[in-house]
């Protein structure tokens, strides 16, 4: 998953660049929010997701399909 606005994270050494690059990176131009991985896992739940079985669902608004390296931070 890409980076989520959390307290914890707040302490996170240019934690703010992250969530920067993701917003550009990611093809919904969006950081992903708690809600967002409430409402997957809500649907995971239900019996909308009654046919979907040993999956890996990432919830990141595309950002595993970017890259992100220590000199884009800088």
């Amino acid at each position: 998953a890409g980076p989520i606005r959390t307290l914890a994270a707040s302490g996170i050494k240019d934690f703010r660049k992250m969530l920067a690059h993701c917003e550009a990176v990611t093809p919904i131009r969006r950081t992903v929010t708690i809600e967002d991985v409430g409402n997957s896992a809500a649907f995971l739940c239900s019996d909308l997701s009654a046919g979907i079985s040993g999956e890996v669902v990432h919830v990141d608004g595309g950002f595993s399909i970017a890259a992100m390296n220590e000199l884009e931070l800088k």
